[in-house]
């Protein structure tokens, strides 16, 4: 394919580049709804156009077929070769013909990008801010569609250098993120998978993350519970939108513009129970105790390390359990009972909360975030914010659309024989 000849492609509305199998399965909806997608990333094997269509819909069952690129240049599914992807799709859209030989497969409505795909030509990186865990992380000016201009952090990721599974760990993220619209979250603009390589466009929070924040600047004590207060609107936020976050500590949250904005979602699930592998990598100096005994997660597992973190602001950002190896400090919290002293400079009825209720040895018995978040309203003097739509509002996902959520996870996804 030429350069011009893949910007067309990049260009068409029902183009989306690597977009992932759970992301097309809710937006085909009608039988004949169809989108062009590369496949899945394989090691050792080039990536391949796909053209993925609803074919039934009781119960709902998508196929996908490869567009083949012969040895003439030209491309082909089974039946006739075209010069480009865009005749082939043409073709088949005006004469309603099947794109197979053996059943009546039709293409009628293209299904375009949402809101949240982006263009490449959309976004610029300026320069280089950190190492994220699957690539860089960079600033960036992103251009949304009305020509407005946004400073924003642009996570960069080279596919050929991430495996399959990595790649759907990203994409996972990405989509619990565009759920998410507050203003103490981490906002997602979009993600641009048209091509390599895949970026994913957040907020940009001027002041960096939370902890450095807190060891440069000397705050006064209700300044700081403003902190807790602001935290605590985005973690309730997330707690009622089903989510539970499992890293909350102040390096995962970031600072800008007067707010605390909570971020790092690579840990965070949907459901109100996780239970989670023996093996898995945790941040064991903010576990609760039924985590570090029982290897499970509910929202009040956050608040426990929602406690941890207040305590961290309240101590300028420095790490909890001082002097103790991580392994020790989980070990004396679940074990032996022990929590690190609050100064008493914290107002009495935030610090005995988080003494009786969010470091409750049992979980059941410690408070929700709204009880934490109408405490620190109340003492702040504050209101706090109310969340929006979020990115797929307009798409019909599936907290709007009866077909996804519990049908969609029945529906039949025929794969051919490569896999795709």
């Amino acid at each position: 394919m030429t350069i011009v000849d893949e910007k067309v492609l990049l260009s068409q509305p029902w183009y989306h580049g690597f977009l992932p199998r759970e992301d097309m399965a809710v937006m085909l909806k009608q039988v004949g709804d169809f989108l062009v997608r590369l496949s899945e990333p394989v090691a050792g094997q080039q990536r391949a156009n796909i053209l993925s269509v609803m074919i039934r819909q009781d119960p709902p069952e998508i196929k996908h077929y490869v567009i083949k690129k012969t040895s003439h240049g030209k491309y082909v599914i089974e039946k006739y070769s075209f010069e480009s992807i865009m005749d082939l799709i043409d073709h088949h859209m005006k004469t309603k013909e099947s794109i197979t030989n053996n059943s009546n497969v039709i293409i009628e409505k293209p299904i375009p990008k949402k809101n949240w795909e982006l263009s490449h030509d959309s976004i610029v990186t300026t320069k280089k801010l950190g190492e994220g865990a699957f690539g860089e992380v960079c600033l960036g000016i992103w251009t949304a569609k009305n020509n407005q201009q946004f400073k924003v952090a642009v996570k960069v990721a080279k596919l050929e250098k991430l495996t399959k599974e990595q790649v759907k760990e990203i994409m996972k993220e990405a989509r619990l993120m565009r759920k998410f619209d507050h203003p103490n979250v981490i906002r997602m603009y979009g993600v641009a998978a048209g091509m390599e390589p895949l970026m994913i466009v957040m907020e940009l929070a001027t002041d960096g993350a939370l902890d450095k924040y807190l060891q440069k600047h000397d705050l006064s004590p209700s300044e700081k519970l403003r902190l807790c207060g602001g935290a605590a609107y985005g973690l309730e936020y997330l707690h009622n939108l089903n989510c539970i976050h499992r890293d909350i500590a102040a390096r995962n949250c970031l600072y800008g513009d007067g707010n605390v904005k909570i971020a790092d979602f690579g840990l965070t699930v949907e459901g109100n129970y996780y239970k989670m592998d023996g093996s898995q990598k945790v941040p064991l100096r903010w576990l609760s105790p039924e985590t570090v005994k029982g290897y499970f997660y509910t929202s009040k597992s956050d608040v426990f390390a929602f406690g941890i973190m207040c305590w961290e602001i309240f101590h300028n950002g420095i790490e909890p359990y001082p002097g103790m190896a991580p392994a020790e400090a989980a070990i004396k919290v679940a074990k032996e009972g022990y929590r690190m002293p609050l100064p008493e400079f914290i107002h009495i009825e935030f610090r005995m909360m988080i003494q009786n209720k969010l470091w409750s040895e049992i979980d059941h018995e410690r408070s929700t975030m709204t009880e934490v978040a109408n405490l620190l309203e109340r003492l702040n003097g504050t209101t706090r914010p109310k969340g929006g739509p979020g990115l797929d509002f307009d798409n019909d996902d599936h907290r709007k659309n009866p077909q996804s959520g519990a049908a969609y996870s029945k529906m039949k996804i025929t794969k051919n024989r490569m896999g795709y």
